[in-house]
């Protein structure tokens, strides 16, 4: 898959209709929003509008996917470039509204760490010529959406507050050191992931060991992290209970099992993690192959807001 920006006149109508079954709504943006495509194989499958609202605050206006390209990431990707975007020219907030009825969209959007800011009651009402129904549901209600982007100072505001509420309930581990890392890359991954932590699901990661830079901290028994959100927020801290260094191609069920991923099984392991380093590897300009040295770390969580007992 490939995603870059294009103009709105080429973006195929088809996909277009699909987020939006209005020629006048769409008419509104597609000439002042900008947008980008995602490709298979040279042909648009999906597209998102932005529109910028202020110099602080942009909004979504469409997001599309064709029926049989859904459910491949395509949508939280475009989600996540349109975010980037707003991130690299300063933005603050950034909305996106949908039906009531739109069950998988809401959906997406709070996996890609959008959170749930207003519902407009009524406001499809009289809107459109035929009634809106998705899921069974009369489309009616307005559901509105943000994410707000913290400003590094902000960010590191909040995840010293979080470390200083830690220690003030467990003074043992005051002035240990402490790594903030958040899982992969971009919003949908991260917390996809964290949420395995904090559900106790997922017990372990993996990493390839000699990508660790010189003077990078390779993890140890008995380090402390702090795991964030896409958005850089603290969601829990860990500590690491054991690190075991493997060949790739010797990552056994028990591993697999710990990272809590997928099926849990070794082969589904082997072909995201197979995947994830050959890119991590490419981007050095290195050839990943299954020799290759992957630091494995079982951990488990001792501080998370959200759990009662913490």
């Amino acid at each position: 898959m490939e995603i870059t920006r294009i103009a709105g006149k080429d973006v195929p109508h088809s996909i277009l209709y699909l987020a939006d079954e209005d020629d006048d709504q769409i008419g509104k943006y597609r000439d002042s929003a900008l947008f980008w495509a995602a490709r298979e194989d040279g042909k648009i499958v999906g597209s998102i509008g932005l529109a910028e609202l202020s110099p602080v605050q942009a909004e979504i206006v469409s997001v599309a996917v064709l029926e049989e390209y859904q459910n491949r990431h395509f949508g939280s990707q475009l989600v996540e470039t349109a975010l980037a975007y707003c991130k690299e020219e300063g933005f603050e907030v950034v909305l996106i509204k949908t039906g009531n009825c739109g069950l998988s969209q809401i959906g997406l959007y709070q996996k890609c760490g959008f959170r749930i800011d207003s519902v407009n009651r009524d406001y499809f009402s009289g809107k459109y010529e035929a009634s809106i129904y998705e899921n069974g549901i009369r489309c009616c209600d307005q559901v509105v959406l943000s994410y707000r982007i913290y400003g590094d100072e902000e960010r590191k505001s909040l995840i010293d507050h979080y470390w200083s509420r830690f220690t003030a309930s467990y003074p043992r581990y005051k002035g240990s050191p402490y790594e903030v890392w958040n899982f992969c890359y971009g919003e949908y991954l991260p917390d996809l992931l964290i949420g395995l932590v904090k559900t106790g699901r997922k017990k372990g990661t993996s990493s390839a060991l000699e990508l660790y830079g010189p003077g990078e901290k390779v993890p140890a028994e008995g380090d402390l992290s702090i795991i964030t959100y896409g958005n850089g927020l603290p969601g829990c801290i860990i500590r690491t209970v054991e690190t075991r260094v493997k060949k790739f191609c010797d990552i056994g069920a028990e591993e697999a099992r710990l990272e809590g991923e997928g099926d849990l099984s070794l082969n589904f392991w082997r072909e995201v993690h197979k995947n994830f380093f050959s890119l991590e590897y490419k981007e050095e300009g290195k050839i990943f192959s299954e020799d290759i040295p992957v630091l494995f770390e079982r951990f488990e969580v001792i501080y998370d807001e959200d759990r009662k007992g913490f």
